[in-house]
């Protein structure tokens, strides 16, 4: 139980001041006979009232400050914003090669500014490249076939690229390809190709596309991952990437496809380099089956551009924070603030002679001097505020002075190598949004953002510095209980959204060992779940490497520590209402919709009932709140059940709604790293169950909902 706060002045304004000040006018003036509200005298009694309530007010605020001001004793800081990730996609202003034999290169250099197109009510949000990008020519280096029979004779071993134009290539087995039939495309590994859009440029002999439907074929592209792991890419249906190939019958086609920004070479029967593979399946009935083999007579690889990733964040250099007077305890102001998180190359640098010359030395950000000898070039940065403190000269017990880190020489240059400042959930962009190259970069035709940015969160608040203050007291830097683990996995990150640590079956139903500790981590991508965007619940390998080294460092050495997502249950309700007589259906189905989706989320929901500034709730057309009854503010509890009266009671209590008719419900397991976690639910089977059963390190996610009116 939390402490009380007191009290220290519990005058109230009618009660202890106006009607205690009126019953003392017969003592004192017993002349004074009129107690009127239109009295002057007891207007003035009002007024002086109000005054002193404005006084008890703020003496009451005194333990609030004092509370905060002991938070800062025990040094806690406000977590700084973290910024927004995406992949940026920059296309060339030709194919490369440009010609065959030409190794022209584009070089895109790391710290690239990218911006949302600025408006009068709009800024711009930049984001920047976090590496060096190089888009080179690939090379295609070995065309090799393998058929799905080892009877009809595996001819792996020999590479058909150098007899192109001699001979024609059969793509698949003769005389006729069986399912499983293969043919690989090897790249050279000098190029790097992760991230490539790739396209491949084939000429065929012509013929009939016996058996298959040209615009649909019946075969599968995939490209090796690394370790012998292969993944499906499916190809482009952008304007003028289309497939246009007729599953290389016609004469010549093209494709494209989007390679995987972490691709790595393997090794595919002893043959290494960057592979793609097109194999022979067919999953539909109305595809056909190839009767014979298609002929390629030539095969070209282009590069039409590549991906990259960038942060939401501003690039600073270099700047110069002042000039050291010498003297213990100085601090300098950053001019941009608050500051993301420091990088290794991300220090602060004071002139220095060296050798007989003045040169920069970084010196370490500490968290603080506790530590910090008087040698030490050690500073503090805060960064919700972006200053920069030097070690201070403190008096001991003993009456001796002691200095904590070193005292830059006066007359010193202070200055920062770098820092970023941004992030926040402005960085949260959907697709298509960064659009504008800051600087001209040669061969750069256009850039975008092809999937939705995410993971931006603003800087931790007051109140969230609070609650986390009084985790960290309680768990003491130590992880021990399985409450310790969940908050010092939200301590390790601002990405990280919600922990549960998971004491039950794991997902594949065995036990845990003894000794091992599950982490079941949802990221924070609360504005990609709420549109549609199921795949950023994926959990990110950098951001497992973050909590994996935060938490090793609290762990005991007898646990063994595994993080991994929970097991996703994608939910879609069929809701059949009759609406009021003065609603508009199409206002309330999308009210009933919105509620749906703010109910069943696995991530905390950003507004509160009464909107984040004290405002009313949002309305629609029909002036109707949209704010959902019954909405769980910290996401969808691990473990628990849906009922389908859940559903009926939150319609029935969305504004608009008259009576609920009916409500079917359907669920299906989601992978976030998977296709289906952008695709719309039409493949869920919806039924009059009772109840949809959660495992108890699952959650569930709001697939698109059906809101249908229907008249009584």
């Amino acid at each position: 139980m939390p402490l009380p706060e007191p009290i220290l002045d519990d005058l109230r304004f009618q009660k202890d001041l106006v009607d205690e000040a009126r019953r003392r006018i017969i003592r004192y003036c017993p002349d004074w006979t009129d107690y009127n509200l239109s009295d002057p005298g007891i207007t003035l009694i009002e007024l002086f009232a109000w005054m002193t309530e404005l006084i008890v007010y703020r003496l009451n605020q005194v333990p609030d400050k004092n509370y905060i001001r002991f938070l800062d004793f025990l040094g806690v800081r406000l977590q700084p914003a973290a910024s927004a990730r995406v992949e940026l996609t920059f296309r060339t202003s030709v194919p490369l090669p440009i010609a065959p034999g030409d190794e022209t290169s584009v070089l895109v250099p790391a710290g690239t500014e990218v911006a949302t197109r600025q408006t009068e009510d709009e800024p711009e949000i930049i984001f920047t490249t976090d590496a060096r990008l190089l888009i080179a020519p690939p090379r295609l280096t070995q065309l090799r076939r393998e058929a799905a029979d080892s009877a009809a004779g595996d001819d792996f071993n020999k590479n058909f690229l150098p007899r192109l134009g001699v001979e024609p290539f059969y793509a698949f087995g003769r005389p006729r390809p069986q399912p499983g039939d293969t043919f690989y495309l090897g790249f050279d590994d000098q190029v790097d190709l992760s991230g490539y859009i790739l396209q491949l440029v084939f000429t065929c002999e012509e013929t009939q596309a016996a058996g298959i439907r040209r615009e649909d074929p019946p075969w599968v592209w995939e490209v090796s991952r690394g370790n012998g792991v292969w993944e499906e890419l499916p190809l482009s249906t952008r304007l003028g990437e289309r497939d246009t190939t007729g599953g290389l019958n016609n004469a010549q086609g093209s494709l494209v496809l989007y390679l995987p920004l972490d691709l790595q070479p393997d090794d595919v029967h002893g043959r290494r380099g960057y592979w793609l593979r097109c194999r022979v399946e067919q999953r539909r009935p109305e595809q056909g089956m190839y009767r014979e083999s298609p002929r390629i007579t030539s095969v070209q690889a282009f590069a039409l551009g590549a991906t990259t990733r960038a942060t939401h964040a501003v690039a600073v250099r270099h700047e110069t924070l002042g000039i050291s007077n010498g003297e213990a305890g100085q601090s300098f102001k950053l001019r941009h603030a608050p500051v993301l998180a420091l990088r290794d190359d991300e220090r602060v640098e004071v002139e220095e002679m060296i050798d007989g010359e003045l040169v920069f030395v970084p010196w370490q950000t500490v968290a603080d001097f506790s530590e910090s000898g008087r040698h030490d070039r050690h500073v503090t940065l805060d960064t919700a505020t972006g200053e920069v403190h030097f070690g201070p000269c403190l008096r001991q017990p003993d009456g001796s002075m002691r200095q904590y880190g070193r005292v830059p020489e006066a007359g010193r240059v202070i200055r920062m190598s770098q820092y970023r400042y941004g992030g926040g959930v402005a960085g949260n962009l959907p697709p298509d949004k960064l659009q504008v190259l800051k600087s001209p970069i040669p061969y750069i035709d256009r850039v975008t953002n092809m999937v939705r940015a995410s993971g931006g969160r603003d800087q931790e608040t007051l109140d969230e510095a609070r609650m986390r203050a009084r985790r960290e007291l309680r768990a003491q830097q130590r992880a021990v209980t399985a409450e310790d683990y969940e908050h010092l996995a939200l301590a390790a990150s601002r990405q990280v959204g919600r922990v549960k640590c998971n004491t039950g079956a794991p997902a594949d139903g065995r036990p845990l060992p003894p000794g091992v500790v599950e982490l079941l981590v949802i990221p924070a991508a609360l504005d990609a779940v709420q549109a549609g965007d199921l795949s950023r619940l994926q959990l990110d390998p950098a951001l497992r490497r973050t909590i994996e080294a935060f938490l090793d460092e609290r762990r005991l050495l007898t646990t063994t520590l595994r993080l991994r997502e929970p097991t996703y249950l994608g939910v879609k309700v069929r809701a059949e209402i009759v609406v009021n007589a003065h609603s508009r259906p199409e206002a309330v189905q999308q009210r009933v919709a919105e509620a749906l989706r703010r109910f069943i989320t696995p991530l905390t929901i950003r507004w509160p009932p009464n909107g984040a500034d004290g405002a009313s709730p949002a309305a629609d057309g029909d002036g109707q709140p949209t704010t959902p009854a019954r909405a769980p503010l910290q996401g969808w509890p691990f473990g628990r059940h849906l009922y389908v009266s859940d559903i009926y009671s939150l319609v029935q209590q969305t504004p608009g709604v008259k009576h609920v008719r009916d409500i079917k419900l359907g669920s299906r397991l989601l992978t976030p790293s998977a296709e289906d976690a952008r695709a719309p639910a039409d493949d869920v089977t919806l039924d009059d169950r009772r109840v949809i059963e959660t495992p108890p390190d699952g959650v569930l996610c709001s697939l698109e909902h059906d809101v249908v009116v229907v008249a009584l």
